[in-house]
């Protein structure tokens, strides 16, 4: 399969995401594996946030597949917190350009990431703050610019859901250190789950000892398998 040039991470040799299906994918990997509909809901009736943490920002595909989703959904009055981190981060003409083959689906989730994306300034590490507003509600998105084990560390609150979506294990490795993956548990709300594509078994192993429960569920086009943990 041809792979354009921009959708490489220099960094790790590693394409960003699949080509074809990466909106279906984080779809059915994301949020259908970890029930995020009934759970939003859930969190809804509770009058609390739904609290999402996620390892590896890249171009904000999943963001802006999660925005679609929630849309589609037909919820209305929903409080997401979005943390995510990312060590190297693209400039916003670089996002455009990744995104672009998505524009005729996802342009206007597209464009109100990117509006908010270029106020932050990439060169200054730690927290930055975003609230992109949606007809479904408010996402608040906060994207720490440094190393993942520092993001983890710096949550003040645990998660409901974690996207498991840096670079593979072959690639990436310091993603995927079970010191990380402990942390990642730590950080994990009783019940609470996260999931991956990779189904290595270093990583299952890790999460394990991070006091997850894993299970295999369907992945999406040519991946038959993916990672679900849930936090016990």
């Amino acid at each position: 399969m041809f792979i354009p040039e921009n959708l490489i991470n220099e960094h790790f040799d590693d394409r960003y995401f699949d080509v074809v299906n990466a909106l279906d994918e984080a779809r059915q990997i994301y949020f259908k594996n970890n029930n995020i509909f009934e759970r939003i809901v859930e969190a809804r009736e509770l009058e609390m946030p739904f609290i999402i943490g996620e390892l590896g920002f890249g171009a904000g595909r999943i963001v802006v597949s999660l925005m679609e989703f929630i849309e589609e959904s037909g919820l209305k009055d929903v409080d997401i917190e979005y943390y995510s981190v990312e060590l190297y981060p693209l400039s916003s003409e670089r996002i455009c350009s990744i995104l672009d083959g998505f524009k005729s689906r996802v342009g206007r989730e597209i464009k109100a990431l990117v509006k908010e994306y270029e106020k932050i300034d990439r060169k200054v590490p730690g927290w930055h703050s975003m609230k992109i507003g949606q007809p479904f509600g408010s996402l608040k998105l906060k994207l720490w610019i440094g190393e993942a084990l520092e993001m983890v560390s710096a949550l003040e609150k645990p998660c409901d859901v974690w996207f498991l979506d840096g670079h593979g294990p072959k690639k990436n490795p310091s993603m995927w250190r079970p010191e990380l993956l402990m942390a990642i548990g730590e950080k994990t709300k009783t019940g609470g789950s996260c999931s991956t594509f990779t189904v290595a078994v270093a990583v299952q192993k890790a999460l394990k000892e991070a006091g997850f429960s894993v299970e295999k569920l369907p992945g999406c086009g040519g991946k038959k398998e993916n990672l679900y943990a849930l936090k016990k």
